[in-house]
């Protein structure tokens, strides 16, 4: 079975593909973006299909307005075509091609296939350890029950929650997720969110998460009161 991978950009996308079983990456095609549907539903990809994303994270680690895009993109292929799709940490992909290719190929022609060779870059990555590739998963949403108006300080720690724009002012509310689904549920409600737990305060009147995380939350911040849903 073949394993595609998508280096996705606002115009162009970069479509690389392997054989699971040889694990080489080769180039496969340049298409337009809005035209990448299409172009993938011509591979005849299916339930079992291993689709890889790269996941733009600016350099400090964060998360940003083109990783989302590429979460909404990756999830408009996933309920079209049913298939697996796991992101890869694209950072310096494209660094790393220039640097690789400098001096043996004009700067021209790098720039004219970068698309495609970022895309072969990503899928060596996930090729080589595909345990440290996300898989795009629909999390549960929970709802809040309790009145948190009392709490000048929430932090949400890995876990969607629908209706917490009406149970708190959101300027006293940190978001923190390293999973690109729960960001991408956040953002889309006008909500932003960290990835780096430097980002975070010491301390938190409130952390919210589910039972799953109440070890490692107990470990980071073990002066804060915890509500697990």
């Amino acid at each position: 079975m073949s394993i595609y991978c998508v280096d996705y950009g606002n115009t162009l996308c970069g479509i690389a593909v392997a054989d699971e079983n040889l694990k080489i990456a080769l180039p496969k095609n340049t298409v337009k973006s809005d035209s990448l549907i299409d172009f993938l539903q011509s591979l005849n990809l299916g339930e079992k299909s291993v689709l890889v994303f790269g996941l733009p994270i600016s350099l400090s680690g964060r998360y940003s307005h083109q990783t989302y895009l590429t979460v909404e993109a990756a999830l408009n292929i996933k309920e079209q075509l049913g298939c697996q799709i796991y992101f890869v940490d694209e950072r310096l992909t494209t660094t790393s091609l220039f640097n690789e290719l400098k001096g043996d190929i004009s700067f021209k022609k790098i720039k004219k296939t970068k698309d495609q060779n970022s895309s072969v870059l990503i899928l060596n990555v996930f090729l080589e350890n595909p345990h440290a590739a996300i898989e795009l998963k629909e999390k549960p949403i929970y709802k809040v029950e309790n009145d948190l108006l009392n709490y000048s300080n929430i932090m949400i720690f890995d876990v969607s929650i629908s209706n917490i724009i009406n149970k708190i002012d959101v300027k006293r509310l940190s978001i923190f997720t390293q999973d690109p689904w729960i960001f991408w549920f956040y953002y889309r409600q006008g909500l932003k969110s960290t990835s780096l737990i430097s980002d975070l305060h010491n301390q938190y009147d409130l952390i919210i998460s589910i039972k799953d995380n109440e070890k490692k939350i107990k470990s980071l911040f073990p002066l804060s009161k915890l509500m697990c849903l």
